[in-house]
C-alpha cells in the first residue's frame, strides 16, 4: 500500500494483514504513517498504489459506506460526534431501524444503542444530548458507534487518550471478548505498556515504511522505541534546577469558580516548570481556561508579573504574554481550513502588516525558521494544517506562541495522542525554554509524564488543589494519595 499527498509520501510500500481473533497492533511516531493506513482501511482515503483484499478477495473501498459493508469500521481519535442530538442518535446515526411508513422506530434505536453502549459502560444514558456528557463519556459513545456497525474489523485509534483507568479497562475487555469471539482489531497507541498487554502482533511504521514486526511476549518497550525512532532514544526526567529567588512571574490566589473548583492558589516563578497533575474531572482543564480568560472565576486573585491581572478576554492574556495550549487540539486549537504557515502566524499578523494586504514572503520565512526550530515535519508551509499529523499539529500551535514571544505557557495535555519519541522531543524542548526563562505550566492526566518534565507538581483532586510537591520527592503513587487524602 502507498499514498501520496503531493510531494509527501504519506505511505511507501506497506504489506501486512490481520487474522480472525487477532489484535494487530500499529505503532510509530506522529507522521509515520499509521492514520493513512487506516483511513485507507476504513475508506476514507484511496491508495496512490497497491491492492486492499478482504477473505482473499480483491477489495475497493472509496468510502466509509463501502467498508462498513465489508465488514469494517473504525473509532477515531478526535471525538467527531453531533453534539445536539443524544447519545442513542449518534450511535446509529444513518443507521436506525425503521418501523412503519419507513419512520424510525425510536424504542428498537433506543434498545439497541442501550445494548451497544453496555458492552463499554452502561452508566451513560441513552436519552443524554452527547454535549452534556464529558469527553472520556463522548469518546465511548463514538467507540459504541463503531461497535454498532456489527463490523468484524474494527480499527481503534488511540481509544483510551481521554479515558479514565476504569473506561480503559472496560474498553480492554470489550476488546478480548471481541477477540475471542473471533473479531478482528487493528490497535494504534503511543502507551507501549496497552501495546504489549492486548496486541498479539505489533507492527511498526517509520516515516511511511513498514520497519519491523514483533511479538509482543518477546519484545520491549527500548525496542518498541528504538524501532520507532530508528536509534536508541533516552527517556527520562532532566530537571532539578533551583528556583530560589527566581521572581514570580504568575501568582494565583483563592482562586474559584463553583462546580469546577474551589480556593486554588499558587506561584509560578520564572524559568519553571509547574506540572498540574490530576484524575479526569479535577479541574485542570477547567483552572487552565479560568486564567486564560476563556471563563470568569467567582472569587480569588491573579497577579502577572506583578501586577493584578484579571482577563476577560483570551486578547487580555494573549496582549500580556500569557497563552494557553488547549487538551482539544481539533476543536479549540487549529483553523482547519488554513495553511500551516497561517495557523502558526495568526497571533503575529500585525508584525507582517502592511498598507495593503500582509509582507508574506517574510512571515513564511519566520514560519520556516520556527519549523526548524521545533522541528515540525511538514511538506510547504502554505499546506493545510490538517495534512500533517496529530503531533506535527502540536507543533505547529506551540509555535503558535513562541512566534508570538510569550512568556507563560500553559499546556494543557501537550502530548496527549503523540508517540514516545515526539512526546520525548517536545519535552525536552519545553526544558530548553525553561532554561531560557519562559515559564509553563503543564497539565496533564499522566502522572509520570508530569514527574518527568516538571520542577514542582501541583495536585488538584474534585475541584481543590491537596498540596503541591517538588517532583524530584514525588512518585506515581505519593501523587496519587495526596490526590485521595
Amino acid at each position: 500500500m502507498s499514498r501520496r499527498f503531493d510531494a509527501v509520501v504519506a505511505l511507501d510500500q506497506v504489506s501486512l494483514g490481520i487474522g480472525a481473533s487477532e489484535v494487530h497492533a500499529i505503532i510509530g511516531e506522529n507522521g509515520a504513517g499509521k492514520s493513512t493506513l487506516m483511513n485507507i482501511f476504513c475508506g476514507k482515503l484511496q491508495p496512490s498504489g497497491g491492492e486492499l483484499c478482504r477473505d482473499g478477495r480483491p477489495l475497493v473501498l472509496r468510502t466509509p459506506l463501502d467498508a462498513q459493508l465489508a465488514g469494517i469500521a473504525i473509532a477515531p481519535q478526535e471525538v467527531n460526534l453531533v453534539p445536539a442530538l443524544t447519545v442513542a442518535e449518534n450511535i446509529l446515526l444513518g443507521a436506525q431501524p425503521q418501523g412503519r411508513l419507513g419512520m424510525i422506530d425510536w424504542g428498537r434505536t433506543r434498545a439497541q444503542a442501550a445494548a451497544c453502549l453496555a458492552k463499554l459502560d452502561d452508566t451513560i444514558d441513552p436519552d443524554l444530548p452527547v454535549e452534556r456528557l464529558s469527553k472520556a463519556q463522548q469518546q465511548l459513545v463514538q467507540i459504541a458507534r463503531a461497535v454498532a456497525t456489527k463490523a468484524r474489523i474494527l480499527i481503534f485509534d488511540e481509544p483510551t487518550a481521554a479515558l479514565t483507568d476504569r473506561e480503559a479497562q472496560r474498553l480492554f475487555r470489550f476488546i478480548r471478548s471481541f477477540r475471542d469471539g473471533g473479531g478482528s482489531v487493528f490497535y494504534t497507541s503511543h502507551r507501549l505498556d496497552e501495546i504489549l498487554a492486548l496486541a498479539d502482533r505489533i507492527s511498526v511504521l517509520r516515516d511511511g515504511r513498514l520497519v519491523a514486526e514483533l511479538e509482543p511476549r518477546r519484545t520491549s518497550k527500548d525496542e518498541m522505541v528504538q524501532h520507532m525512532a530508528g536509534r536508541p532514544v533516552e527517556i527520562g526526567p532532566g530537571k532539578g534546577h533551583d528556583l530560589q529567588d527566581r521572581p514570580v512571574v504568575l501568582e494565583v490566589q483563592g482562586l474559584t469558580r463553583p462546580h469546577e473548583f474551589e480556593d486554588i492558589g499558587f506561584a509560578l516563578h520564572e524559568g519553571e516548570i509547574l506540572g498540574i497533575a490530576g484524575l479526569v474531572g479535577s479541574g485542570r482543564t477547567e483552572l487552565g481556561k479560568c486564567i486564560f480568560g476563556v471563563t470568569s472565576a467567582k472569587a480569588g486573585s491573579i497577579r502577572l508579573f506583578g501586577q493584578p491581572f484579571s482577563a476577560s478576554h483570551p486578547a487580555d492574556a494573549i496582549a500580556r504574554g500569557l497563552v494557553y495550549l488547549p487538551e482539544e487540539r481539533k476543536q479549540e486549537g487549529i483553523f482547519p481550513l488554513l495553511s500551516i504557515a497561517e495557523n502558526m502566524a495568526m497571533p503575529a499578523m500585525d508584525r507582517f502588516r502592511r498598507l495593503l494586504g500582509l509582507r508574506f514572503n517574510e512571515m513564511v520565512g519566520e514560519v520556516e525558521t520556527y519549523v526548524r526550530k521545533v522541528g515540525i515535519k511538514i511538506g510547504e508551509p502554505g499546506d493545510v494544517i490538517t495534512t500533517l499529523s496529530g503531533g506535527n499539529q502540536q507543533k505547529v500551535i506551540l509555535a503558535r506562541w513562541l512566534m508570538k514571544h510569550s512568556k507563560v505557557l500553559i499546556l494543557d495535555e501537550p502530548t496527549r495522542g503523540i508517540d514516545v519519541k515526539a512526546k520525548f522531543e517536545i519535552q525536552s524542548f519545553l526544558r530548553g525554554l525553561a532554561r531560557q526563562g519562559l515559564s509553563i505550566i503543564y497539565i496533564s492526566s499522566e502522572l509520570q509524564e508530569v514527574l518527568d518534565v516538571a520542577d514542582r507538581i501541583l495536585v488538584m483532586h474534585e475541584g481543590r488543589a491537596k498540596g503541591i510537591r517538588p517532583a524530584g520527592e514525588a512518585t506515581q503513587e505519593s501523587l496519587l494519595a495526596l490526590a485521595m487524602s
